[in-house]
């Protein structure tokens, strides 16, 4: 095996499991090294590793379980690393190397390398996610430091568009914090495009006049449109509901979007009600406010605190995006 040979023993009685590891440059906890032992003893692992150099400059890890396609791990570190990873890195080296080829230790010990370990198809498009991930130039992010471990849905391939992958990209990628909002509305946009077009290409060759109807009245209203996508992860938009509603009393931008929305009649009588389509409805508001600037709606420079109300939504819609392209962080 090829976990033997790098540590230099016959068996796994040479490995002290209560010892910190010594792995090739890497100096590994004692987590590592009753890893280590598990598997020599005879322990089962995964014997699919990918090996991607990705000039990684920070250390990460992710734990996949896709829906369909099994369970894989993710990780990376940079350069010149040595030894401090956080646990679940060290363990997964061990892993990694006694999955690999003996030409392929020095790749997975020397760091800068995107690695995964388990099934291809159960990371790949994480994988397309985690590439574009890093701190974020306003507020933070749940991908960047936040969750460790993600559900994919089946159909994940279909939902993470190119749009919406270079939106998310775009969302780390630019400040103020409004800027950063827009980007990920501009995800759930490129959500409800794609199911308006589905629909038509699937209802066109039955009823061309009545499909093309349907689009185009779909297309007139964009917050039924966000709506109708609520209605599918109702949980994230409650809580987009909540944290706002949290502050309504205490910040004049969060007040005046309830105000609003009121107005509108989302959430009044038999047609409106639930939470989740008022917090979808409040994520289409807020958008006006930022993009339209006095037109026919609120003007979000108008408010002191604004910012701050963006501030403690974005987890929230951030969470409810990457919920419509496939990715349950949890």
């Amino acid at each position: 095996m090829p976990l033997l040979d790098i540590l230099a023993v016959t068996s796994a009685d040479e490995v002290d499991p209560t010892r910190p590891l010594q792995l090739g440059p890497l100096e590994l906890g004692v987590e590592a090294a009753t890893e280590a032992f598990r598997i020599l003893s005879g322990g089962e692992f995964s014997s699919e590793v990918q090996i991607d150099p990705q000039g990684i400059t920070r250390a990460f890890y992710w734990a996949i379980a896709h829906k369909t396609e099994g369970s894989a791990e993710i990780f990376g570190f940079p350069v010149g690393t040595v030894h401090g990873l956080p646990t679940a890195i060290e363990i997964a080296i061990v892993r990694a190397v006694a999955a690999s080829t003996p030409d392929q230790h020095d790749a997975v010990l020397a760091g800068g390398m995107e690695i995964s370990i388990g099934p291809a198809g159960a990371s790949t498009d994480f994988r397309r996610i985690i590439r574009v991930v890093e701190r974020p130039m306003a507020g933070d992010s749940l991908l960047f430091d936040g969750a460790t471990q993600a559900v994919i849905d089946e159909n994940i391939n279909a939902l993470l568009s190119r749009v919406a992958l270079k939106c998310l990209d775009n969302s780390l990628r630019t400040s103020p914090l409004k800027f950063r909002f827009l980007e990920l509305y501009r995800v759930m946009e490129a959500r409800f495009l794609a199911e308006i077009k589905v629909k038509l290409v699937s209802s066109f060759d039955a009823e061309p006049s009545a499909a093309l109807s349907d689009a185009v009245e779909a297309l007139k209203s964009e917050m039924n449109q966000i709506i109708g996508l609520a209605e599918t992860q109702q949980d994230a938009f409650e809580a987009c509901w909540t944290a706002l509603d949290q502050i309504k009393n205490t910040n004049h931008f969060s007040a005046a979007l309830f105000r609003r929305i009121a107005k509108k009649g989302i959430g009044a009588g038999a047609g409106g009600g639930g939470k989740w389509r008022i917090g979808a409805a409040l994520i289409y508001q807020i958008r006006c406010a930022i993009v339209h600037a006095g037109e026919k709606d609120m003007i979000f420079e108008s408010f002191s605190d604004g910012e701050e109300a963006v501030r403690v939504i974005l987890p929230h819609v951030e969470r409810a995006a990457l919920l419509l392209v496939g990715i349950n962080l949890l």
